[in-house]
């Protein structure tokens, strides 16, 4: 019996990253993102969360604490793996971390910081989006009204993120939060709807045409559910 390879995903769904991943994309890319994301590989893929929760949880004030993160780094060190996958994770994870510490990054808006801990699912078009931030983001102007954002972290071991790519980013969670906030009477800051960079601590706010940019990725994700039946797998994968 052949060992399976793949899995299918019967319905268009994608994450909050490859969407904006696919908004710059060439059309050749395009084809590879959503074959990705409808094919997905059986085989364990390497996973950056334990990075990012360090990082996360190290802001204070906007700012990465570095001996906090460094503490953290430290103590990760000392995480005991049983596979050589696990122990690749683990490494992969420690050379975020440590990017992050050398070059440090921008110092990002807002004043109250906390951990998303609910994923969204948005329905763009008969496409499912999900949409989970690493962190929220809100502060109370002169005014005393609230104002909230978002803040996702990308990272890359080779390159940094393309800045057309980081608006989209940010611009998505600007939509989200405008349509949905998580508070109560509270509206969305696009200063406040972040990516950063942690290759090189770039911080991208969402751009002045975030709302443009956001029906776009919503009409792109239309095309895409239409698109979808139709895709072919990879070569040689088995199901």
């Amino acid at each position: 019996m052949s060992v399976k390879t793949h899995r299918e995903v019967k319905h268009p769904r994608l994450s909050d990253n490859k969407l904006a991943d696919y908004m710059n994309a060439s059309e050749q890319a395009r084809r590879g993102i959503l074959r990705s994301c409808k094919y997905q590989p059986k085989a364990a893929v390497i996973q950056h969360h334990d990075a990012k929760k360090m990082v996360a949880e190290s802001m204070v004030n906007g700012n990465v604490n570095h001996d906090m993160l460094t503490q953290k780094l430290e103590l990760y060190h000392g995480k005991i793996t049983d596979t050589e996958f696990e122990a690749e994770v683990k490494q992969h994870n420690i050379d975020y971390v440590n990017c992050v510490l050398t070059m440090g990054c921008e110092a990002i808006k807002g004043k109250d910081f906390d951990r998303c801990k609910t994923q969204r699912k948005l329905d763009f078009n008969g496409t499912e989006i999900s949409f989970f931030p690493d962190l929220l983001v809100a502060r109370t102007n002169q005014k005393n009204n609230r104002k909230i954002g978002a803040i996702n972290f990308r990272y890359s071991k080779s390159a940094k993120l393309p800045d057309k790519t980081a608006g989209y980013q940010s611009a998505l969670m600007f939509g989200v939060l405008r349509d949905e906030p998580f508070e109560p009477e509270a509206v969305a800051e696009r200063d406040l709807c972040q990516t950063l960079d942690c290759f090189n601590g770039k911080v991208y706010a969402a751009p002045s045409n975030a709302v443009y940019l956001y029906k776009e990725m919503q009409a792109a994700c239309g095309a895409i559910a239409y698109q979808w039946p139709n895709i072919e797998p990879p070569a040689g994968a088995v199901f």
